[in-house]
């Protein structure tokens, strides 16, 4: 679970270095990078149906379909842009709420400074919500408004997981600790 977190964390913020630095060119990156994925699924689809006949026609049709998306995508991907705030919100949410839960354990762990974690917590979930509402907003402020919030989510993941480590571990050592009454032998 720790390598996750912190894989996510430094991914977080490796994205959210590079929506600062080069909003835009990002945004029509990611949408180009999706919008051959899509024309490539859709022509293999496509291929598919005209040189198997045993394929019922409804692949025919999503493939057709699926292609017409991906060059839709590509030649506009501003329409797609809109998108990129709301799926970084979600995450960012499902951050938030995963840095409550250890929150949480930290207090049931009697870590004196659990709060803050929890305020980092919060401060994820703010962010989260406030990159799905204003998605539809500028682009290119959106896309730096939502790289800051990416670095500090992967900041304070790392933060958050260490300090959780640290609490388990002495949670832990506590349960193992052996409890023994002294008696003395004469």
């Amino acid at each position: 679970m720790k390598a996750d977190v912190i894989l996510s964390a430094v991914l977080c913020i490796a994205l959210g270095v590079v929506l600062i630095v080069w909003s835009e060119e990002t945004i029509h990156i990611i949408c180009r990078i999706l919008a051959i994925g899509l024309m490539v699924m859709g022509a293999v689809n496509l291929v598919g149906f005209f040189t198997d006949r045993m394929k019922h026609p409804f692949s025919g049709a999503l493939g057709l379909v699926v292609l017409l998306i991906g060059i839709w995508i590509f030649v506009s991907p501003e329409n797609i842009a809109s998108l990129i705030p709301i799926v970084i919100g979600v995450i960012l949410i499902f951050h938030g709420l995963q840095d409550i839960k250890y929150a949480l354990e930290a207090k049931k762990g009697r870590f004196d400074k659990w709060w803050g974690i929890l305020l980092m917590a919060v401060l994820s979930l703010i962010f989260g919500v406030i990159s799905i509402v204003h998605a539809f907003g500028l682009v290119k402020l959106a896309m730096m408004f939502i790289g800051f919030a990416l670095v500090y989510d992967g900041i304070s993941d790392l933060i958050i997981v260490l300090l959780t480590t640290k609490v388990m571990k002495q949670m832990r050592q506590d349960a193992e600790a052996l409890d023994v009454d002294y008696k003395e032998i004469d």
